[in-house]
């Protein structure tokens, strides 16, 4: 007999009871996805949804998802009359019983659920049996430091898990340090899997090791501290991609801990340390700048993900009904207003930018330009005059001028367009020669990382063939005390025959008897 795919389980289920199925959950479930809103589900419809879970083998995707933020009075009250202790229980039992049998299960998400520690201790034996996780949501559902204990011995397990997502679970510096923990305990298994996968002189699959890929914090409030653990644990990671810290309570001291792991390690391709207000932007800047050059050399891509936002509510503030003319009539006044600004402000931002870069490349060029003269700097590197059919400038009569810096007085002579040309085409083979620089520093980095990736395969490589030639020297004679030892068996077997030679014979079988008793 076939087996029935999620829909139709639903379906069925559904007609048993005498329910119409809900339109997105039947249009999800058609993608082996089960998406379920907790606010939207009444008790009497919690019935096909666990049969549709349990014992299921063709879900890729679990959502979970509750969204308090927009309940009203009557709302709450109505939630918790269909969502009771029983209903709770019963969705973790499915989703365990869903873990335990299903190999295509790749992503598991539970956000704003509200565990308890019988039904968490439940989940962790189910994550401890599922070999086809990768993707972990715990958003909002957890209550803090003791709630993290305890799921992190089955984490330290579930190797094949590489996303995790701790997003406003109430963690501090403390946790941080168990994170710490758990980077640490899964470096030592990737590195055993990749000596594993060297020997013989085999090239190991760095990508294709088991543990964390990305770890995800956001709204925790785990200070410069829970940043500095975090950091000392990822200076030997060369396997985690991305590290998500929005507002987290950071300033510059974890941020440049952070920078110096990020440094170090070239693995980290994205690290987010947006909405942390007390950072610095300038060491902000720098981070983003060293992760994205760490990114250009990685083959697997991750990408920053959507800024935190915890007080959400669309549908908090109590507004005024407006009518549907009134809305339009002030939404085309807005849109007219802002063509306008952007309209008078687009010249004038255009000259400063345009006037800022060329100012920019003249200084350079006369720096560097040491060993002509004066007059002929001054010549090549006059002050710029951009021309009007290039550049929109205001009716005010007045053109914008690009003077060297220490000039007495702003001048107005312009160059011809064959100076003009020539200014550009330095500003090309400036920008080309950065980007070969660039490219060719990327490459000495990762030639780096090989070779010490490479010098570490063989200092344990060394290690192992020493301990062998040890064992194995212990148990071989030496070469001088087997000389020896022939030599006398020579000399004893040339008196036997002197022996037989002087008419001893009988003697000599004696002794011959003698040696084989």
């Amino acid at each position: 007999m076939a087996t029935k795919t999620p829909v139709e389980k639903y379906t069925d289920a559904c007609a048993i009871i005498g329910q119409v199925p809900k339109h997105y959950i039947v249009q999800l479930l058609s993608k082996s996805i089960l998406h379920v809103k907790l606010d939207r589900i009444l008790f009497e419809e919690w019935k096909p949804i666990f049969q549709c879970i349990e014992n299921d083998s063709m879900l890729k995707e679990i959502k979970i998802e509750l969204v308090p933020t927009l309940w009203g009075v009557n709302a709450q009250n109505r939630f918790k009359s269909n969502f009771t202790t029983s209903i709770r229980n019963q969705i973790i039992k499915s989703v365990v019983s869903c873990l335990t049998c299903s190999p295509t299960l790749e992503k598991l998400s539970f956000i704003n659920f509200p565990f308890k520690k019988p039904i968490l201790e439940l989940l962790c034996k189910g994550l401890a049996r599922n070999q086809s996780l990768k993707e972990l949501c715990l958003k909002g559902s957890l209550t803090g430091h003791k709630s993290f204990t305890m799921i992190l011995p089955f984490l330290k397990r579930c190797v094949n898990i590489r996303s995790l997502d701790l997003t406003s679970c109430k963690l501090n510096s403390h946790s941080c340090e168990l994170i710490a923990s758990l980077l640490r305990s899964q470096v030592l298994k990737r590195h055993t899997e990749t000596w594993k996968q060297s020997l013989r002189y085999n090239d190991p699959d760095v990508n294709a090791a088991p543990g964390l890929r990305r770890i995800t914090l956001n709204g925790n409030n785990i200070g410069d501290e829970g940043a500095e653990a975090i950091a000392t644990a990822l200076q030997d990671d060369f396997w985690l991609k991305a590290l998500d810290l929005q507002q987290c309570g950071l300033s510059d001291e974890g941020a440049k801990s952070l920078l110096v792991m990020l440094e170090e390690s070239p693995s980290i391709s994205v690290l987010d340390v947006r909405l942390n207000t007390a950072i610095d932007s300038r060491i902000s800047s720098k981070i983003d700048l060293v992760a994205k050059s760490n990114s250009s050399t990685d083959c697997l891509t991750y990408n920053y993900g959507e800024l935190f936002n915890k007080t959400s509510n669309p549908r908090s503030k109590k507004g005024v009904r407006k009518s549907i003319s009134n809305l339009n009539m002030r939404n085309s006044l807005n849109e007219s207003k802002s063509n306008a600004a952007a309209a008078s402000k687009k010249s004038t931002q255009y000259e400063s930018y345009y006037n800022q870069i060329l100012r920019s490349s003249i200084v350079k060029q006369t720096e560097s330009l040491n060993d002509i003269d004066l007059h002929d700097t001054k010549a090549k590197f006059s002050p710029i005059l951009i021309h009007k059919r290039k550049m929109p400038y205001r009716s005010s009569g007045k053109e914008p001028t690009v003077t060297e810096d220490g000039a007495a007085a702003a001048t107005t002579t312009s160059l011809p367009p064959s100076h003009d040309n020539q200014i550009y085409k330095l500003l090309d083979e400036l920008q080309s020669d950065v980007k070969i620089y660039k490219e060719e520093l990327q490459q000495e980095k990762e030639r780096t990382r090989r070779l010490e990736v490479r010098i570490r395969e063989l200092e344990r490589e060394k290690e192992h063939l020493e301990l062998q030639g040890g064992r194995k020297s212990g148990s071989e004679l030496d070469p001088e005390l087997l000389d020896t030892i022939e030599s006398s068996f020579a000399q004893f077997h040339n008196f036997l025959d002197l022996l037989k030679q002087a008419g001893y014979s009988e003697l000599c079988q004696l002794v011959t008897k003698t040696e084989d008793s």
